[in-house]
Formats: C-alpha cells, structure tokens, sequence
C-alpha cells in the first residue's frame, strides 16, 4: 500500500510539475503574442506614442501622418501614414536567415493606421454590414473587409476582434486591394456609412514609397520559393541583397522609421510587451503550483499544510486548544425528556457585585442561555432537554470572573441546581499564585 502511494505521488507531482514547466514557459508568450500587443497599441494611442503603436503593425513607416485627426469625434480618432506591411512575421536582416524563414513573408505597400474609440457598432450577429469602402481618385469604389471573427460559431463573421478587446479598428489600406484613395469610410453593421477621411491624393507614389522601387522583384523573388526545384541558395541571397538596399533607402531619411527585430524601436516595444506579459503570466503560474500543492496534500501527501496551521496557530500564536470533553455518563433512560435547570451565583466574596450576567451553553441541536440578575438574587430556573451542553460563554464585567464555569453542562434528571462562585480577577489572580506556591513547598518538603 504504501510503494502504491508512493508511486501515485511521483506520477502526480511528475505530471503537474511537468505541465507547469509547459505553462510557464508558454502563457507569457501567449499573452506576449494575442494580448499585450494590442493593448499596447491602445495605450500607446491614447499616450499620442503614435510611433510606437505603428511597430506592431508596419514593417516599415513614415512617421509624418496623411491624417491624424485626434478630437474624439463621431467617426472616431483617425490615423493614416504610409508604410510597408509584411506578411509572414517581422522582418529580419540577418544573413543567416534561412529559406523557411523567409518565405511568404512579402512585403506590401500600404495606407496603415487606426481609428480609436468610434462611437458606431461594428458587431452583429445578423447580416453585418462592416467594412471599409475607399473611394480611389477616378471616383470608382472598392471595399476593405474588416470582420474577422465569428462570436456564434455559425460561419459568418460577426465582429472587429480589436474593436471587441481595445476599441480600434487597423486600418491596412494595401496596393492589393485598391489603386489609389480619395476618400475612406466606415460602413457600420447597419450599412450606414461614416466618412473617417476625404480630400486625399494617395497613389502609392512618394519619397517614402520611392525607398521601395524594387519591391515587385522582391516579391517575385519570394515567390520563387514555390517554383519547382528551386536554388534556394540564389533566392536567399537575392533576398538578403534587396532587404538590404530597402533599409539603407530608409536609414536617408531621419523620419523614416524601421521596425525590423533589429531596430531599437522594435526591441524597445517588444522588450515593454514581454515585461507586461511576464508580469501577468506569474501570478497565474504561482496560483497553478500552490494548487497543485495544495491537492497533493490533501489527497496523496501527509496533511503538511493541516499540520503548519495546528503548528502556526497553537504553538507561535499561543490560541488555547481546548478540548471538548466527552459526557461522563450516559442516563439509563435516554435524554429524551426535559430538565428544570436552576443556575445560581455565588458572590459571597464580592458582596459589592451588583452587575448582570449572561451564561450560554450550545449543543448540536440547541442553545442555552441563562439571564441572571441581582434583583432576582442572580437566581435563573429553565425548562432544558437533557443532554450534554459545551461550549460556554458568560458575559460578565470585566473586574470579575467565574473559579468554577464547567465546560460541559451536563443536564440530567428531572432537577438540577448550579451555583457558579464569582470572584474578583485580582483575587483569583492571587488565588492561583497562592496555589503554585503551595505546590512548589509540597514539591521541596517531599
């Protein structure tokens, strides 16, 4: 029996400790790569750190805006710069990458900001409308879809899972999905539209865009990757060449901002988003073992935990431990029946007590309690079920104490009398110190 125990504890504690290395090493990355991030947009938005919410989402930005438009009006606070978004993870300019690290990550020109707080819904269940309509400058029109998540499980999308979580919609207004912008709008989950920007000129021709002429072989080269029997040596390096030229372009210009995981503004960033999540993860990690603990106790342990409170409670906090003492008889006929109990007080020693005085006994099954008064001559009678009564209270006044309140009332027979002697506390006090002196004789005598 006791190898069998054993070998349960090693299982448990193997498992759980196991799977506690597991949440500890992946809650603050997950927290690190679905939460904090778009938290951190949110605050770095209302902060007006503008530069370093566009980290998360562009690989490589012009930190001088198209709009910016920052009273918290109807349509929301907007945002829009020019930038290059990548797909496939963020951009590194390390000669060692490798072909599965860079392949599929293509890099996009692109119209891309946020529009914070708007005060129109986005999210239903039926038939959602959203999106985002861009009137090009030729006056025709093409949509941006923006739902991207399905809250009921039924296969049609229902809302913006940044709207939902921290009040912002990205925008990421790209050369794949329209020729130019004039004019951009919200269409709600109504249908109704919300101008958020108009009176533009924005055909992905700039200075900023200019630092990306090569950006078509780029990606053809990207797609190169795909074609049969591919010389992924060639590709790599061609790669490696062209992100190179695209960051020295960049580096010209003191506005330009590259977020590449090199750049000291994306190691900042990322490095204050691992911090949030390593500081969110503990608390849950720390509540996972102490659980974990808690349950091998109780179930496959020794009752340490049951032990350390006796300990902490009995021997550091000095709690007195009393124990209840069992009946000292049991009647031949039962207790089912019922006593006249008379409590009386002794205050033959303190002739000037004149206060009154509150006894209460408990039992399973009910409570006693006996109101003694001076002008009753301290003198209380009750009708009580026989049985066994523990737990004793007296209220009294402080200046005195009772030299003989019994921890059990034990109430049997048909009538019982009590009498409780109250003294002063100084004389008891001296009353008890007498009597170890007494002892400490008795002890030398012998």
């Amino acid at each position: 029996m006791k190898h069998g125990r054993l070998f349960a504890k090693i299982i448990y504690y193997a498992f759980t400790f196991l799977f506690g290395i597991v949440l500890a090493l992946g809650i603050p990355s997950y927290f690190a790569t679905f939460d904090i991030p778009f938290e951190y947009v949110e605050d770095a938005i209302v902060d007006g750190r503008y530069d370093q919410a566009m980290v998360i989402v562009a690989a490589f930005i012009n930190n001088n805006s198209l709009v910016e438009k920052q009273e918290f009006a109807e349509s929301g606070a907007v945002l829009l710069y020019e930038g290059i978004i990548i797909v496939g993870g963020p951009v590194s300019f390390d000669e060692e990458d490798s072909s599965e690290q860079l392949r599929e990550k293509m890099l996009y020109k692109s119209y891309i900001g946020f529009v914070y707080a708007p005060q129109y819904e986005t999210y239903s269940r039926d038939n959602n409308a959203t999106k985002l309509l861009i009137t090009q400058l030729d006056g025709t029109a093409k949509t941006v879809e923006l739902l991207n998540y399905d809250d009921n499980g039924d296969g049609k999308l229902d809302g913006i899972a940044t709207i939902a979580r921290n009040n912002f919609i990205i925008l990421d207004i790209n050369q794949r999905d329209v020729d130019s912008v004039k004019a951009i709008d919200v269409i709600d989950s109504s249908g109704t539209a919300h101008r958020i920007a108009s009176d533009l000129e924005l055909d992905f021709q700039s200075e900023f865009f200019d630092c990306f002429e090569k950006l078509p072989e780029y990606n053809q080269t990207i797609e190169g990757y795909y074609e049969p029997n591919p010389n992924t040596s060639v590709l790599d390096g061609r790669i490696g060449d062209l992100l190179k030229e695209f960051r020295s372009n960049v580096e010209r210009y003191p506005d330009y901002q590259i977020n590449s995981v090199d750049s000291e503004a994306y190691i900042a960033v990322h490095s204050e988003i691992q911090k949030i999540a390593d500081r969110r993860a503990i608390p849950i990690i720390i509540i996972y073992f102490v659980v974990i603990y808690i349950v091998g106790d109780f179930l496959l342990g020794n009752f340490y935990i049951i032990k350390f409170f006796k300990w902490f409670l009995f021997k550091v906090c000095r709690i007195p431990h009393k124990e209840k003492k069992p009946p000292k008889k049991e009647e031949v006929f039962g207790h089912d029946y019922y006593s006249m109990v008379t409590l009386s007080l002794d205050t033959t020693e303190v002739p000037d007590f004149n206060g009154s005085v509150e006894i209460k006994y408990t039992n399973s099954a009910a409570e006693v309690k006996f109101t003694l008064l001076k002008a009753e001559n301290y003198t209380s009678t009750q009708r009580i079920k026989a049985g066994v009564y523990v737990n004793p209270f007296i209220d009294i006044n402080r200046d005195y104490a009772p030299v003989d309140l019994p921890d059990n009332l034990e109430v049997e027979g048909y009538r019982m009398d009590k009498t409780i002697k109250i003294v002063r506390r100084k004389a008891e006090q001296e009353s008890a110190q007498a009597t170890d002196e007494q002892s400490e004789q008795n002890t030398e005598n012998n």
